[in-house]
């Protein structure tokens, strides 16, 4: 809720000449007014604000689908002969060099196990992350 969000603070809020809420913040700054926690126009604001957080994160997805697209393309053009990789610049190089290292473990991690869902909000690491002399033999 948003008065939980809001917990042991006052929002100040600026609003335009419309009177709707423009900006937010957790203390006083010049033009901006004190309003409760639970204020329906800051509510408004802060829907307002997560749905376009949502549109973000589907154009986050795109892009991060589209830089596989790239990547592949990339090696279809290489392998048809159409430019040679030490053609690139050498920051693409590397970045492509990365990229594909983390595939390889990727798709080594994925051949052992199988595709493994993490819960939510929780990343993996590689097989670097796990300390040598750890006692804990659990392998997640």
């Amino acid at each position: 809720t948003i008065t939980g969000e809001m917990e042991g603070c006052m929002p100040y809020v600026v609003r335009d000449g419309e009177g709707n809420v423009r900006a937010v913040f957790d203390s006083p700054v010049e033009g901006a007014e004190e309003v409760a926690p639970d204020d329906p126009d800051l509510g408004v604001f802060i829907n307002q604000n997560a749905q376009t957080g949502m549109v973000l994160d589907e154009w986050v997805q795109s892009d991060l689908e589209l830089v596989r697209v790239v990547e592949d393309l990339v090696e279809v053009l290489i392998d048809k002969g159409v430019f040679m990789f030490n053609e690139l610049p050498g920051g693409a190089q590397r970045k492509l060099n990365t990229r594909r290292g983390r595939r390889k473990e990727m798709d080594l991690m994925e051949s052992l196990f199988g595709e493994m869902a993490l819960p939510e909000g929780e990343q993996g690491g590689t097989i670097a992350d796990i300390p040598e002399d750890s006692d804990d033999n659990s392998i997640l």
